[in-house]
């Protein structure tokens, strides 16, 4: 558990990613993690205010993506909870401006 590689971050995303943003049902308390990852990792940024926004689903149904919003637009902290161990498998900092050359 921890700062997924790009590699193991794209293996969990697997299209199409579907929203489950309104109907996923919480399996795992991510926020104690979240908190570690944001005290450790972000500590430059005010993430008082950061919540999820997005909750997505891959094709197996294997993993959730959970979207938590940093203040930034288009970046987010994406914490990955494997469905079947039903625990949290990492996180990665997913930056849609950088990746799909999106503006601010």
């Amino acid at each position: 558990m921890g700062r997924l590689s790009e590699d193991e971050f794209e293996a969990t995303f697997t299209p199409p990613m579907t929203d489950v943003t309104t109907s996923v049902v919480a399996m795992v308390d991510v926020w104690p993690y979240i908190e570690r990852v944001l005290a450790s990792e972000y500590e430059a940024f005010e993430t008082d205010s950061w919540d999820v926004e997005y909750v997505y689903i891959n094709r197996p149904e294997s993993h959730l993506h959970l979207l938590i919003n940093t203040g930034m637009e288009n970046v987010y902290l994406v914490v990955v909870v494997d469905i079947l161990e039903k625990e949290i498998y990492g996180h990665d900092l997913l930056n849609l401006n950088q990746k799909y050359g999106l503006g601010h």
